[in-house]
């Protein structure tokens, strides 16, 4: 991309522009840096010098949606909310020519007040390794369920939700397919096949390709760039359909950047169709990459037609395959990385050793109350729907709006997803709640062993 706009730029008869990349981890890392670097600004009343970076480049519309909400404090008696990032100054009709609609599915493509706008489209799916799946007799996985198979223990290749955005939302995803109650189900399944998790998501297609994972979870380029990079057909990846979710990575322009004219105009560029199509360009064709083929979904619909998509890598099409979610379905995203920790990944040897019993485990009685032990929650973390007949049709009273209890369930659903958000905002309880919580499930996973050794 740098190359491309010094292209453009030297086509304009503008002087080449030197683009200083900076990474430090995923994008919850990235995110957590600029917020305590302007947290110091902000002490000093200096946030409008900004922290010496002009754009937030990549990662989920949650991250870039926290960068616009900004930081809240107080002054001079007020509190104030100080957004880190600004609008982005665009020409008339040019909104509406790259995004004729402002969502995919359930999903955004540009914040309301134009603080970020999503420049290519990122859906999250399962790399794996078809050697590797021979050798322990398993099919080609095709939905998010196959990888509960207790003979993938020990073979799914995860990242950690609290260090990447693209994992947080392929976990969000799920749940909100699923709903909480059957997506922390299979979640957690999954959880106790993991191999590990990796504070970096681009590390599970690599393992996967190199026999030390069987199937991972991870964001459509990494798997699609891995399995190009391998080559012949060891590696696949595939998108679960009518269960992953579509939705855009964004570019954010910082508060206070110091090119900021100059930021406004490469977001610009990017929007622009020469840019777009370097997302999908085969390399060495004319207008696309020199290196590596980025094998990313462009963000403008209207490439998706044409001899444009003759030169492509892949052939996709994103606005057709995304799939809204059901009305009134909660976004879990801001509960993920705290509960995936609690229930997994800080008490992983015990999950595992859980599993693994219940795994090994003949007995279909025995078996389905150890289950029911697997499956528990704290009471905090139950949705707890009035009566019997909602619990059981929620999920049809919620996808018809013409039900006549569909009020009802979106009003519980939101009531519940606010309730977790409260006891969040609240940190010496949320960190009492998740001691309180991680011994719970400890508890529950070790009576499992019990079960198991006493028979």
């Amino acid at each position: 991309f740098g190359r491309a706009f010094n292209l453009w730029r030297k086509q304009q008869g503008r002087a080449f522009v030197q683009l200083d990349w900076r990474a430090s981890g995923g994008t919850s890392d990235l995110r957590r840096l600029v917020f305590d670097q302007f947290k110091a600004k902000i002490r000093q009343g200096r946030e409008d010098e900004g922290i010496e970076s002009d754009l937030f480049f990549g990662g989920g519309a949650y991250e870039h949606g926290r960068l616009a909400r900004g930081i809240t404090t107080h002054r001079d008696g007020q509190t104030v909310s100080i957004p880190l990032s600004v609008p982005v100054q665009m020409p008339q009709g040019l909104l509406e020519q790259v995004y004729p609609q402002p969502n995919i599915g359930s999903e955004p493509l540009y914040h309301p007040q134009l603080r970020w706008l999503g420049v290519v489209l990122s859906s999250f799916g399962i790399v794996y390794n078809r050697d590797t799946l021979r050798g322990l007799g398993l099919d080609t996985p095709r939905q998010w369920s196959d990888l509960v198979d207790g003979r993938y223990l020990r073979w799914v290749a995860l990242a950690d939700p609290a260090h990447s955005g693209s994992i947080a939302a392929t976990y969000n995803a799920i749940l909100r397919r699923e709903g909480w109650d059957e997506g922390w189900k299979l979640l957690r399944r999954v959880f106790a096949n993991a191999r590990y998790f990796t504070s970096s998501a681009s590390k599970v297609p690599v393992d996967v390709s190199s026999g030390e994972a069987a199937v991972g979870m991870c964001i459509d380029f990494y798997g699609r760039f891995q399995s190009g990079a391998i080559g012949g057909d060891r590696v696949g990846y595939v998108d679960p359909r009518h269960m992953t979710a579509v939705t855009a990575d964004p570019v954010s322009i910082l508060r206070g950047a110091p090119n900021l004219a100059l930021a406004n105009q490469f977001v610009l560029w990017l929007l622009s169709p020469a840019a777009q199509n370097l997302w999908q360009k085969k390399r060495h064709t004319p207008g696309g990459p020199d290196r590596f083929e980025l094998r990313r979904l462009p963000i403008r619909r209207d490439l998706y037609a044409g001899s444009a998509m003759q030169q492509w890598v892949d052939d996709v099409q994103p606005f057709e395959i995304a799939r809204a979610f059901p009305d009134g379905m909660p976004n879990f995203y801001a509960a993920i990385a705290p509960l995936a920790h609690v229930m997994a990944i800080d008490v992983h040897a015990d999950l595992q050793a859980a599993w693994q019993a219940i795994v090994d485990q003949r007995d279909p009685r025995i078996k389905q109350l150890m289950v029911e032990q697997f499956d528990a929650m704290p009471q905090e973390l139950r949705v707890r729907w009035p009566d019997s007949a909602l619990a059981l049709n929620w999920r049809d009273m919620l996808e018809d709006p013409n039900a006549l209890r569909h009020a009802e369930v979106r009003l519980v659903l939101r009531r519940f997803m606010d309730s977790i958000k409260q006891r969040m905002k609240d940190r010496e309880l949320f960190y009492e709640d998740r001691l309180r919580w991680g011994a719970f499930f400890r508890a529950q996973y070790r009576q499992i062993v019990q079960i198991a050794r006493a028979q």
